[in-house]
């Protein structure tokens, strides 16, 4: 599942695959541990630079799934699409872009992003099993 976020006029993608819980819980200890402390919005114990991490991990990863699977989709004029290609915004501009009003939309958009993909991957596991267990009844 791909959620969205609007920076500087444009929309970024921003995906929690597989890479990107692997990357936050590589920074983090664990993507829960990361979430934990984003959530404290301690600015003094670095609640804002975990959103900033993990919006640019989520963004970077929301560009790759685009540029790999929907790469002969036409863009829209609000699109971070240059050459044909998505391009992540890098840590120095969504800080130069984003103020401390915005912390609190950022948070919200990476837990729409996180929880929304953990959802959409559960239920599909799910219908998958299901699939499965019905096969396995009719032989």
């Amino acid at each position: 599942m791909l959620a969205y976020i609007k920076i500087a006029g444009k929309e970024y993608p921003m995906s929690f695959s597989l890479m990107a819980s692997k990357q936050i819980a590589k920074k983090y200890g664990s993507v829960d541990k990361g979430l934990e402390k984003m959530m404290q919005m301690n600015l003094m114990d670095g609640g804002m630079d975990v959103c900033i991490d993990m919006l640019e991990i989520l963004i970077c990863q929301g560009c790759a799934y685009k540029n790999y699977f929907e790469k002969d989709m036409p863009a829209k004029e609000t699109d971070p699409v240059i050459d044909g290609k998505w391009v992540p915004l890098p840590r120095e501009a969504i800080e130069i872009a984003m103020g401390i009003a915005d912390v609190s939309m950022i948070c919200d958009k990476l837990l729409e992003c996180i929880y929304g993909g953990q959802a959409q991957e559960i239920v599909a596991s799910e219908s998958e099993e299901s699939r499965k267990n019905a096969e396995a009844g009719q032989v």
